[in-house]
């Protein structure tokens, strides 16, 4: 018989003193087992959560919710720790050498030639409409799903109450986009169960938050309903929509690279500062004279492998980044529709 085996035998004749704590030991562990089931099981159960609680509170008083619906919702979700983590460290963090080959890479250039030739009509009559330019639309699109290949895997309402009742920062934010989202699940009659998205959230080709949805979509295509899951030119126009409304300059603009002379004036500069156009052509730095209709410009340092890179930014890099507060999310941007452009025009000189 194995050493670390005991036989009935061995047992029945142990002291009854030594029965006595085995038994004991069996009990709470036993009883340790069921306490921590338990806790999972209220951890699991979001009705438990006095602030869930509330909201719910909050969302039938305000909005006139269902209150028994709502309870039935919010026990449907599961709890998702992953979305947590993510949300803590997103891919935006990550410094611009490893971030650009996430992001520019020859399948999105391609796939967003053909996404233009495919759709050049919708994305003339956005650039019409809106003022925003056909490249930066499609180069969007590429980055938020890679042309809506990938517009997430988690149920909305799962992210959104696991980060808004969470352990995250940003409680507050989330507890208005879950908010945001109800009301446009009944707005759009859908089923709040069965809405898909990412991690934090974001819906459809666009990656859309529930905001946003509620705000910027348009029904571009002049369907019954704004779909930007599905409908691609309903994508196109909210796109153009929501930068419109941010505030896009047609014809400016957006960033230049290697204007910043060396020396003492380079040296004097950080990543924060903002720096007037009559500055940097006092120093010679710049002459072209399109740039004059931005007053203001900001030094942005891209960490690079070897070295990094500096880039001018004007207003309209920030208004990229109304849709994604990151140097480098709004630079993918930029650098994307600048290589599908250039692509396009090698191909159409064929």
């Amino acid at each position: 018989m194995n050493d670390k085996a005991i036989s009935s035998s061995a047992i029945i004749k142990a002291p009854l003193s030594a029965l006595r704590v085995m038994a004991l030991l069996l009990c709470s562990f036993l009883l340790l087992g069921c306490a921590h089931a338990d806790y999972n099981g209220q951890k699991k159960n979001f009705t438990n959560n006095p602030d869930v609680k509330l909201f719910i509170q909050h969302m039938v008083n305000k909005h006139h919710f269902n209150k028994p619906e709502l309870i039935a919702l919010f026990k449907s979700v599961k709890i998702r720790p992953k979305v947590i983590h993510n949300v803590k460290f997103p891919s935006e963090l990550n410094p611009w050498y490893t971030y650009r080959t996430l992001y520019l890479t020859q399948a999105r250039i391609k796939e967003g030639v053909e996404f233009w030739n495919k759709y050049q009509e919708a994305l003339a009559k956005a650039e019409n409409i809106y003022g925003v330019p056909a490249n930066i639309i499609v180069a969007t699109i590429g980055i938020e799903s890679e042309y809506g290949q990938y517009t997430g895997k988690y149920p909305v309402i799962d992210a959104l109450v696991n980060l808004a009742f969470g352990d995250t920062s940003r409680t507050a934010y989330f507890r208005q986009e879950l908010e945001e989202f109800l009301l446009l699940t009944r707005e759009q009659h859908l089923n709040p169960l069965k809405v898909m998205g990412s991690y934090a959230g974001a819906i459809g080709q666009p990656q859309f938050m529930p905001s946003s949805y509620r705000y910027y979509a348009v029904n571009f295509s002049g369907n019954s309903t704004i779909d930007l899951s599905h409908d691609e030119v309903d994508v196109i126009g909210s796109i153009a929509n929501f930068y419109n409304l941010h505030g896009w300059r047609n014809d400016h603009p957006v960033a230049i690279p290697d204007l910043i002379g060396g020396g003492e004036f380079k040296k004097s500069l950080t990543k924060s500062d903002i720096i007037t156009l009559s500055d940097l052509i006092a120093a010679g730095m710049i002459k072209d004279s399109r740039f004059l209709n931005d007053k203001k410009t900001r030094l942005v340092v891209l960490r690079g492998k070897y070295e990094n890179e500096y880039w001018l930014t004007f207003h309209n890099f920030n208004v990229i980044k109304q849709y994604n507060p990151s140097d480098v999310y709004a630079m993918a941007v930029y650098q994307l529709s600048y290589y599908i452009t250039a692509s396009r025009g090698e191909q159409n000189h064929v």
